[in-house]
C-alpha cells in the first residue's frame, strides 16, 4: 500500500509528465509542478532535490523498458543483419506507439541544462546508462558471433550507431507530429528505408 509520501512523489512525476506532454519540456519547472500538484515548491524539492534527479526518476524506467524491448528482439542464433533488423523494428514500435514518452526520454533531459553545473546531470546519466549498455552489449555479441566484426569494441560502436540512427529518424517524426506537419513519407516506410540501409540482407 502506498504511503502518503509515496503518493506525493508519484503525483509530482505525473504532473511533470503532463507538463512535458501538454506544454513542452521547456515549461518543466519546480514551480509549474508545485502549482499543478497543489503543494509548495519546497515539497517538490524535498522529493527531487534538483532537476537532474527529477529527470532521472522520469526517464530511467522508460530507458529500462526500451533496453528490454531491444534485448528481447535479439535471437541468439540470428545473423547480424537479422539482429539489427530485430532491434530497429522493436524499438521503432516501442517509440512510435508513444511519441510523448520518446520526447520525455530524449528531448526533455536536454532542455534547460547548463553544461557542467555541479555534475548533477552527468551523475544522473551514469545511473541511467547500465540498461542501455546491456542492450548495446547484447547486439555487439551477436554481431561478433555472426562474423560481422572480429573485435567487440567495433561491434559495440556499430550497435550504438544503429540505435542512434533510429533515434534520429524518430526525432524527425516527433517534430513533425508536434508541428502537425506530416513528413512526405509514411513513418513505417521511413523505418523500412533505414532497415534497407543498415540490414539489407535481412530484408
Amino acid at each position: 500500500m502506498a504511503t502518503r509520501g509515496t503518493k506525493t512523489a508519484d503525483a509530482i512525476l505525473d504532473a511533470a509528465r503532463t507538463i512535458v506532454r501538454d506544454l513542452g519540456p521547456d515549461q518543466l519547472t519546480f514551480e509549474a509542478i508545485a502549482s499543478r500538484v497543489g503543494v509548495s515548491k519546497q515539497a517538490v524539492i524535498y522529493w527531487f532535490p534538483n532537476k537532474a534527479r527529477l529527470l532521472e526518476a522520469l526517464v530511467r524506467p522508460a530507458l529500462e523498458a526500451e533496453a528490454a524491448a531491444g534485448k528481447a528482439a535479439i535471437s541468439g542464433d540470428a545473423s547480424p543483419d537479422k539482429a539489427m533488423r530485430g532491434v530497429i523494428e522493436a524499438l521503432a514500435v516501442f517509440h512510435m506507439s508513444d511519441l510523448d514518452r520518446f520526447r520525455l526520454m530524449y528531448v526533455t533531459p536536454q532542455i534547460g541544462q547548463k553544461p557542467g553545473r555541479d555534475g548533477a546531470m552527468l551523475t544522473t546519466l551514469g545511473r541511467m546508462h547500465p540498461a542501455t549498455t546491456e542492450m548495446y552489449d547484447a547486439l555487439a555479441d551477436c554481431l561478433v558471433a555472426g562474423g560481422r566484426y572480429t573485435r567487440i569494441v567495433e561491434a559495440r560502436r556499430a550497435a550504438v550507431a544503429v540505435h542512434t540512427s533510429l533515434l534520429g529518424l524518430l526525432l524527425r517524426m516527433a517534430m513533425a507530429d508536434t508541428l502537425n506537419s506530416p513528413l512526405r513519407h509514411r513513418d513505417d516506410a521511413l523505418v523500412e528505408a533505414l532497415l534497407g540501409v543498415i540490414a539489407p540482407e535481412a530484408a
